[in-house]
């Protein structure tokens, strides 16, 4: 586990960072053969075919040891040579790569194989930069894959570095970082200044790097790209896997900035339409001069909505759709300028908006189902039809679309629905979604059914298991809805239906009039096993139908 510590000082005007953290530790070494050796300094490019092979890369173990990683490929990896970075003096091969498969990923994922130089550890003379070369057989040709990895040997590796900036504008967004990088031997454990290492530097969403010399030293410079929200300044190793930053706060010094709108009259768009607004945008630089703010930020809100970068001048075209009627305010919208302030341009007047008119519940039928009419007027001229929806609100508020249709603007239309079969529905109503160029609009008005809900309920067959021949009793009770909750329903005729096990077919057994108490019972003589249900079924022009549950009989005998 690496463990890091960072300070932070002031030395005159420049920022000290230092990071110290453990990076790897040592084993036995992989020796290079002779012969290769003689072959590379005869042939140095006879190991550079260029095919498609697997990266490489080294890993610290259990046992803090340097081990080389080969991602698993088509073409199994012969060996990896490690070389002085930018260089090519190898120092070690390693030659037996044993092939790892830990089996399917637990949480479901896809599975990752690779090869494993365990059993011939890394232990090199000198710290520093060491890329890798890896090598497999493609036939009989050998083939490799040069620089396939890159890491840095050395433990308890520290940056320390200085930033000669600060503050940042726009007019200075790079700094000069100067540092040393220092190691400690994986062998000998005494301190030394680390050749070779890639040091990288960010400053914002920039980035450059640069490599230590002979005594660790480095020089970076690197800007910002003056498109940040926000600055961090870090100072890191770059190579492999052992990156450890080393991070303190840039700041940045907004400049201020002049914001114009040159369109100015009254506007009038269609729906849905961007309306260009236009002005330009200076910046107050350094120097005390006024300047164009090329490539800066500038967003509209209000009535229509936009974002835009200005040109070399300073100016932009912002485009918003226009959605409706009021103003749209223009403002600078970016972190390293300070805006003067919201200018406005005011929309008059929006075409192509709808309204939902004359929407009503034409009728309905005892089993639920609502004829809905209505009309969706559009304010302008247009070759689209409305899209339309039908909407039931549920007992929790939420609208729910029913059935879809596309009817003519300006005409009035029909649309039978029928009752959801998963929702109690507390009301319909009728809304254009709208499209791109023509507004959406709702219904004002909250339609209801016009017919009283019933229901049968306390369902009871009885007895549950009866001999053939003999008396089984189906009952309930009917009730219908009222202002005040569901209350009997006397005086109502009811019917009777069987079906028998394995059938799908309901049979109409009789019927019964319910009493003063909404109560409703007969008597049949068992047959069969099978399932009994009662309905209500004769409603009039005020009332819906229902159906209880279905209640199973056995019958022996």
């Amino acid at each position: 586990m690496n463990s890091f510590k960072r300070t932070m000082t002031a030395v005159g005007t420049a920022v000290v960072i230092a990071a110290v953290g453990a990076l790897a530790a040592p084993a036995a070494s992989a020796a290079v053969p002779a012969a290769r050796q003689a072959a590379l300094a005869s042939d140095p490019e006879a190991k550079s075919v260029a095919i498609s092979l697997p990266a490489a890369s080294v890993r610290r173990n259990q046992n803090n040891q340097f081990v080389v990683f080969v991602d698993a490929h088509a073409s199994a990896p012969t060996r990896v040579e490690v070389r002085r970075a930018g260089t090519d003096k190898v120092v070690a091969v390693v030659d037996e790569l044993t092939y790892k498969d830990p089996g399917p990923d637990e949480s479901g994922g896809p599975s990752y194989q690779w090869y494993e130089g365990d059993k011939q550890p890394l232990v090199l003379d000198d710290i520093g930069d060491y890329e890798l070369d890896v090598y497999a057989k493609d036939g009989t040709t050998e083939v490799s894959r040069r620089n396939a990895g890159r890491f840095t040997y050395a433990i308890d590796a520290r940056v320390e570095a200085k930033s000669s900036r600060q503050e940042f504008s726009l007019d200075d967004l790079d700094t000069q970082v100067t540092g040393t990088v220092t190691a400690i031997h994986p062998r000998t454990g005494v301190r030394l200044p680390l050749t070779g290492a890639s040091v990288r530097a960010r400053l914002g969403e920039g980035q450059a790097d640069g490599v230590s010399d002979a005594l660790g030293k480095f020089t970076i410079t690197v800007a910002a790209l003056g498109i940040e929200k926000t600055l961090t300044h870090t100072v890191a190793l770059a190579s492999g896997g052992t990156e450890v930053p080393v991070t303190t706060p840039a700041k940045i010094r907004a400049q201020k900035s002049t914001l114009t709108m040159t369109s100015t009259a009254p506007l009038t768009a269609r729906y849905g339409t961007a309306v260009p607004v236009r002005g330009k945008l200076t910046r107050l630089a350094d120097d005390g001069t006024l300047k164009p703010a090329t490539g800066r930020s500038v967003a509209a809100s209000g009535a229509g909505k936009a974002t835009a970068s200005t040109g070399p001048d300073g100016s932009y075209t912002l485009l918003p759709p226009i959605l409706r009627t009021g103003s749209v305010g223009v403002y600078v919208q970016d972190a390293w300028l300070l805006g003067d302030g919201t200018r406005t341009a005011t929309v008059a007047k929006v075409t192509h908006t709808t309204k939902v008119v004359e929407d009503k519940v034409a009728s309905t039928d005892k089993y639920g189902r609502l004829t809905i009419s209505g009309k969706v007027t559009v304010d302008g001229l247009t070759s689209q039809q409305a899209p339309v929806e039908i909407q039931f609100r549920t007992t929790s508020g939420q609208w729910i679309t029913k059935t879809s249709l596309v009817v003519p603007y300006n005409k009035t239309f029909t649309v039978t629905v029928a009752p959801s079969r998963f929702y109690s529905a507390d009301g319909w109503r009728v809304h254009t979604p709208g499209t791109k160029n023509i507004g959406p609009s709702t219904g004002t008005k909250v339609l209801r059914q016009n017919r009283a809900a019933t229901q049968i309920s306390g369902e009871r067959v009885g007895p549950l298991q009866v001999v053939k021949g003999k008396q089984l009793t189906v009952s309930g009770v009917l009730r219908t809805s009222t202002p005040e909750g569901f209350v009997p329903y006397a005086g109502q005729k009811v019917r009777y239906d069987f079906r028998p096990d394995g059938s799908t077919v309901w049979k109409e057994m009789g019927t019964s009039v319910s009493g003063s108490y909404g109560a409703v019972s007969m008597k049949f003589t068992a047959q069969t096993s099978g399932y009994w249900r009662i309905r209500f079924v004769d409603a009039d022009a005020t009332h819906l139908v229902s159906t209880g549950r279905e209640g199973r009989i056995e019958v022996i005998g």
